[in-house]
């Protein structure tokens, strides 16, 4: 009796410290920031929509409405990879300086790799190709491992993201049809104390051992009521 009686106090004990760990894993009720955008994408183009440096248990969460089907991706490139590239493009666009800041280095990377053989660029030549789905599309067979994520053709989603790794990251909308598509897109900063992969695993045993442990105590409780 005593010995039930323990391990049932041990487990109720023990599912408390599961909980808590899910608990730890959840973002906070109240985002620090967020920001929301409306407005078209050209056919057969695609656009960032939001970009910057994401840490692990720091992300965010995305959705989009739109008034038909686009596709969506997170791509992410490190720190000293991202600043290879922006190296490269230097370098193969000399005269392009003044659109070589962060936002353009991925895009004016992969009008390199879809156009290997430009010759002295204009900035007019550039941004009538650099925006095509077409570009996208070549530069992420060039380079898969950037793509962290990428949705179905739909016209409404959402998704959360936790890097594992510090990683740039952009969020990026595609429009592969031949109309103009309206879209409404929100971005929201996500901030937990542990990620959740590395979480579920200990706190789903924890639970489980916590509850075989704690019935037969709680049924033993519950006989007692009722011979009372």
């Amino acid at each position: 009796m005593r010995r039930i009686t323990l391990l049932g106090r041990t487990g109720t004990v023990i599912l408390m410290v599961g909980l808590a760990i899910v608990l730890v894993s959840l973002p906070p009720p109240a985002s620090p920031s967020s920001s929301g955008h409306r407005g078209s994408i050209l056919p057969e183009e695609y656009e960032i929509e939001h970009s910057g440096v994401y840490r692990p248990q720091t992300g965010f969460q995305i959705s989009v409405e739109s008034t038909d089907n686009v596709r969506v991706y997170l791509l992410g490139v490190s720190p000293l990879e991202f600043d290879n590239w922006k190296t490269q493009v230097r370098a193969a666009y000399p005269d392009l300086d003044h659109m070589l800041g962060d936002f353009f280095v991925v895009p004016l990377i992969f009008v390199r790799e879809a156009y290997p053989d430009l010759d002295d660029p204009q900035i007019e030549d550039i941004m009538d190709i650099m925006w095509n789905v077409s570009v996208l599309e070549k530069g992420l067979q060039t380079h898969p491992e950037i793509v962290l994520w990428q949705s179905p053709p739909s016209s409404t989603l959402s998704h959360e993201f936790l890097p594992a790794d510090v990683l740039y990251i952009m969020f990026i909308i595609a429009n592969p049809s031949p109309d103009r598509v309206e879209v409404e897109t929100k971005t929201k900063d996500l901030t937990v104390l542990a990620p959740k992969e590395r979480v579920v695993l200990p706190a789903v045993l924890l639970i489980s051992i916590g509850i075989a442990l704690a019935i037969p105590w709680l049924i033993l409780r519950k006989v007692k009521k009722s011979t009372l």
